[in-house]
């Protein structure tokens, strides 16, 4: 009995603590992997949380993807993938960003987009979370250098992404 005991709770600690993983494919033919980790307070470091005001800074910032409170999940990683080639996408400070959600809802809105110009040059865009707590990033890849240019909760700039989820072209 004690072995059953301690196999369930081996396998439900798990199950809580698995990380979780979306892939997919963008109709540019890069294919992306975002992974999520249940939020855990000892990796960050939790500051002005109370019960009235109901706002945090994790890591001294204001948390991408919280309204308020604390966030139930976080990103630990986003990897794209191009003809062989594979780069980290920098993913600090998003929380409750991606909830196993696909890359399109009904036909009418895409999460993420984005394209590679060639081997070592690309740009990529995404909307993450819902509601009061969604934000945007953007990331680009200028010659296998991955870098993110923005990381916004600002309404104006999630709205223009939400209508443009691929970035322009430029020449």
């Amino acid at each position: 009995m004690k072995t059953f005991i301690a196999i369930a709770f081996l396998i439900l600690s798990s199950a809580v603590y698995a990380d979780t993983e979306a892939t997919f494919a963008l109709p540019s033919g890069v294919s992306v992997k975002i992974t999520e980790a249940n939020f855990d307070t000892k990796l960050f470091k939790i500051a002005g949380c109370t019960d009235t005001a109901g706002f945090c800074f994790i890591n001294g910032r204001v948390p991408s993807g919280v309204a308020f409170g604390l966030p139930k999940t976080y990103v630990k990683r986003i990897v794209v993938s191009y003809q062989g080639h594979a780069y980290p996408l920098e993913a600090s400070d998003m929380f409750d960003a991606w909830h196993g959600r696909a890359l399109e809802q009904n036909g009418a809105i895409r999460y993420f987009g984005g394209k590679c110009y060639d081997q070592k040059n690309c740009q990529f865009r995404g909307l993450f979370s819902d509601a009061a707590g969604s934000f945007v990033a953007e990331w680009r890849i200028v010659n296998g250098l991955a870098i993110r240019t923005v990381l916004s909760s600002s309404d104006d700039i999630v709205q223009l992404f939400r209508q443009h989820i691929d970035p322009p072209e430029y020449n």
